[in-house]
């Protein structure tokens, strides 16, 4: 599932990290290790939760027979999750081993000293069999100031929903391969014009109501595919409120709105946004939509169960607005697991991170979690592909192109208020210029973060 990303961890964990040193550096494999884990965020389902912590328990104890596995399960959101286990890390003696968080998290975990460094076990072959498998954008997810910190458990991204026989009734051609904006803007004009009664031609997240999680799966997406596919300067260390692609971005909105292809206000600006393509798409009122790779595994689930899914509809990965290189974008986010840097079993606990990552236990979390798996060989696996097909190759297809939004940085929160009041804002009155839209969001960032703290690029 989607984590919803927040920027600032509370003042109990940045103040009390620092000070925690490692009390061993190896261990002999005997003892008992703790794992911390949400029971009911991750998985589609409480059950399913339990079968696979369960099997990682089971398969940890047999590789390891002088260990015990300790599940520490927490319930609720993943805000939740990283408060509670945030009070955990107060004490060295309540730090659990291992800790399965949201990989935007990570940053702020290592900032308050809390994890241990994994390079050297990634970098060994025979420690980290899968790392070889990963894509670099996923090997580089928990790489703080050049420290590999979490190993990724499962992705999540963006790419296209289309339904086949709409598509087909609107003249265009499927399988459908868009491969420029433009091509999306044409067949979203072509479904409308057809005429079919309750269609809504595209669906692409605009305004603020779904918050951070609304961008992830919405307006960053565009970012990223733009000529100026930058968020956060890293460089100068400012936030990019204009830009030609950030522009490109306003001109697409513009013409999706003004051209009335896009879903109404009341469902964009719906606290449950994010979900509505969803059931727009099972309940055949919606020809195409910009959405992530767990709409798929919902469709599997008895409340949202869509029988024919893979009959009717298809996924295609996100093209880049002109066909530029890469050739598609996608954001990214997921699942990441760390080892305390205060654990006395630091081999121990890779131990139960190599279990995770074994290409069975991979495949299993993605398909009842709704990731794509990080290692390339499982997203290209029978056992993942033939899920939910014909959708999970889309996003395993889309992901070496995907990109981490840069949510570790402080003003996150109000690049993600400025871009949704800009995206809102044009659904609202589509007769905004792309001048007005920009504005929005720089005055919007420009007066949380500082005006010295944003820039345009040329």
């Amino acid at each position: 599932m989607w984590s919803v990303i927040v920027a600032s961890l509370p003042a109990l964990l940045v103040a009390c990290g620092s000070g925690n040193t490692p009390t061993a550096t190896t261990d002999d494999m005997t003892g008992s290790i703790t794992v911390a884990y949400s029971t009911t965020y991750v998985f589609d389902s409480d059950d399913t939760s339990v079968i696979w912590w369960n099997k990682v328990k089971s398969e940890f104890e047999s590789a390891y027979p002088k260990a015990k596995l300790v599940l520490q399960g927490f319930n609720g959101t993943d805000v939740d999750l990283v408060n509670k286990v945030a009070l955990e890390y107060k004490n060295p003696s309540t730090t659990p081993d291992v800790f399965m968080l949201p990989s935007g998290y990570v940053g702020q975990w290592v900032g308050s000293d809390y994890l241990l460094p994994l390079d050297s076990f990634v970098n060994d072959s025979n420690k980290a069999p899968f790392w070889s498998s990963f894509p670099k954008v996923i090997q580089d997810e928990s790489k703080i100031n050049g420290k590999v910190y979490a190993v990724n458990t499962g992705e999540n991204n963006t790419a296209i929903y289309y339904n086949n026989a709409m598509l087909t009734k609107a003249g265009i051609t499927v399988p459908w391969q868009p491969k420029t904006w433009d091509d999306i803007l044409t067949a979203a004009k072509a479904v409308k014009a057809s005429n079919q009664a309750g269609v809504i031609p595209l669906w692409v997240g605009a305004g603020t109501s779904a918050g951070a999680g609304g961008v992830l799966q919405g307006a960053a997406n565009l970012v990223y595919g733009s000529s100026t596919p930058t968020i956060f300067d890293y460089n100068t260390k400012k936030w990019v409120v204009d830009s030609p692609g950030l522009r490109q971005v306003m001109d697409f909105y513009r013409s999706v709105y003004s051209q009335h292809l896009g879903a109404s206000t009341s469902d964009l600006f719906s606290p449950k946004a994010v979900g509505r393509p969803v059931v727009l798409l099972k309940d055949h009122q919606l020809a195409i939509a910009v959405g992530s790779n767990w709409f798929a595994d919902a469709w599997t689930e008895q409340n949202r169960h869509w029988a024919n899914a893979a009959q009717e509809a298809s996924a295609v990965p996100l093209p880049t607005s002109t066909g530029q290189a890469p050739g598609s974008a996608s954001t990214l986010g997921g699942w990441a697991v760390g080892i305390s840097k205060v654990t006395k079993h630091p081999e121990l606990s890779w131990g139960l991170l190599k279990i995770m990552e074994s290409d069975d236990n991979q495949t299993y979390i993605a398909n009842r979690a709704g990731f794509v798996p990080p290692s390339q060989k499982v997203a290209k696996s029978d056992g993942f592909l033939s899920f939910a097909p014909p959708f999970n190759k889309a996003f395993g297809d889309a992901l070496p192109n995907s990109k981490l939004v840069p949510s570790e940085q402080e003003g996150y929160p109000a690049w993600v208020q400025g871009i949704g009041q800009a995206t809102g804002q044009i659904a609202t009155d589509p007769n905004t210029s792309v001048d007005a839209a920009i504005k929005i969001l720089h005055d919007a960032v420009a007066n949380q973060v500082g005006a010295d703290k944003v820039e345009t690029l040329h």
